[in-house]
């Protein structure tokens, strides 16, 4: 049975097999001690910012006859990760943080891994925007969902050409994406209508939301 919820398989299955992971903000360590039982890892680090959850990696990892091998680091982000492991690693997961979190770790990264894997719980559009801005490209991404609230996922490379991100195309052919989509349509649409009915309203935030819709609803036709 796997230690897994639909959201972390869905990370899982973003990392390549045979990867040697860095699993950042790691919590329970549940991510690598499921890739490296199921053979999908051959090698995994974790790190938190805190002690707490470095301790309930450890007792996970215990539990699951692991102990010992995963190397766990207590760090922000990937600053305190030592440089022979951040050249050993082939890829990073950051999962269930914010996309305003995530930034920051991206540009604070001391050495560039060559993929990295994200699942941002907020700001998924002004990550996406920072992606374009700093040339990161989304070579592939995945669609989770739990009851009514979904999950993305984004398989993400740095190449250095900066670009106009399509927040979209990435999921084309997902089975979730046409429920994503009126999802998030249903979304803007109260969004909006709040913001519409505010005493003094935003007209800054009510373009963005505008033009979000109208990228939304042609995602839809296409």
């Amino acid at each position: 049975m796997s230690l897994l919820d639909g959201r972390l398989q869905a990370v899982l299955n973003q990392i390549p097999a045979g990867s040697i992971l860095l699993d950042v903000g790691t919590d329970h360590c549940k991510l690598p001690a499921e890739g490296l039982l199921s053979g999908r890892l051959n090698k995994a680090y974790a790190s938190d910012v805190k002690e707490g959850p470095l301790q309930a990696a450890e007792r996970q990892l215990s539990a699951q006859g692991l102990a010992g091998k995963v190397e766990l680091f207590l760090s922000n982000g990937l600053t305190a990760i030592p440089f022979e492991i951040l050249e050993e690693v082939t890829a990073v997961s950051v999962a269930g943080m914010g996309g305003e979190v995530m930034e920051v770790i991206l540009s604070t990264a001391p050495l560039e891994p060559p993929l990295w894997i994200l699942q941002p719980m907020s700001a998924v559009y002004e990550l996406l925007d920072y992606f374009g801005r700093e040339g990161y490209a989304v070579v592939a991404g995945d669609l989770a969902r739990d009851g009514d609230k979904f999950y993305r996922i984004f398989r993400v490379q740095k190449t250095g050409a900066s670009y106009t991100p399509d927040y979209f195309s990435m999921h084309r052919g997902d089975p979730l994406y046409r429920s994503f989509l009126e999802k998030e349509e249903r979304r803007l649409l109260t969004a909006l209508d709040g913001l519409n009915r505010a005493k003094e309203p935003d007209k800054k935030r009510i373009a963005e939301a505008q033009g979000l819709l109208e990228k939304i609803r042609k995602a839809k036709d296409t």
